[in-house]
């Protein structure tokens, strides 16, 4: 008599029985999946802070072979020196290091590699260069320094002190003393005097007009 009863609430149960069976299994493999997706997503966020870690790491030395052309450039201009040789391998790490890194200093690593690229056409078709020349191609020079310089904090991990977009004329000046060494820019000084126009006419303090390059 039991086993009859038994059968019997199972037989009209049967349907809402597999009902709720199988929306336990739906919710099971629903977990499962969500479980899946997380655990996809942290090991995807994992991978591109190991790529954007690996590529910070390569920036210092490849700032670093630009800060020597960059140096190389103004002797050049400065003691007559010959012109100096690309930083074909720091320029090429740079350009592959935007994919992986942050958007800001995505974007700023482009304006560096473009106004390399600006710099270098001019500095390898000078030939002779008149004074006002030669002090318009050491204001590329120290605006290149100036960009090369905003990036080493980021690059080496440490603390990065906001700055205007537009380069100040303490910054451009400090970037040209760099450029040229403080002994060359102690010796000849007064060399320097139509580049330091320059600057001080592009980046007059206060303005938002100041050039970029």
């Amino acid at each position: 008599m039991i086993w009859e009863t038994v059968h019997k609430t199972l037989s009209e149960w049967q349907t809402l029985i597999g009902a709720i069976l199988a929306l336990g299994a739906a919710l099971w493999t629903v977990h499962e999946m969500r479980k899946q997706t997380r655990g996809d997503e942290t090991r995807h966020a994992n991978d591109l802070l190991r790529k954007k870690l690996a590529a910070r790491a390569q920036m210092p030395d490849a700032l670093t072979e630009l800060n020597e052309y960059v140096r190389a450039s103004c002797r050049y201009l400065v003691s007559d020196e010959g012109k100096p040789t690309a930083p074909i391998e720091g320029t090429n790490t740079l350009k592959a290091v935007i994919e992986h890194i942050d958007t800001k200093e995505a974007e700023k690593t482009f304006d560096l590699i473009s106004w390399y690229q600006v710099q270098r056409s001019r500095l390898m078709a000078s030939k002779n260069p008149k004074p006002i020349e030669t002090a318009e191609m050491l204001y590329d020079a120290a605006l290149l320094q100036t960009k090369i310089d905003r990036l080493y904090n980021y690059a080496r991990n440490e603390k990065e002190e906001p700055l205007p977009e537009k380069p100040s004329q303490d910054e451009m000046f400090g970037s040209l003393k760099s450029a040229v060494t403080v002994k060359v820019w102690a010796m000849k000084n007064d060399d320097f005097a139509d580049v330091i126009e320059i600057i001080k006419r592009r980046h007059v303090p206060g303005s938002s007009n100041a050039l970029s390059g």
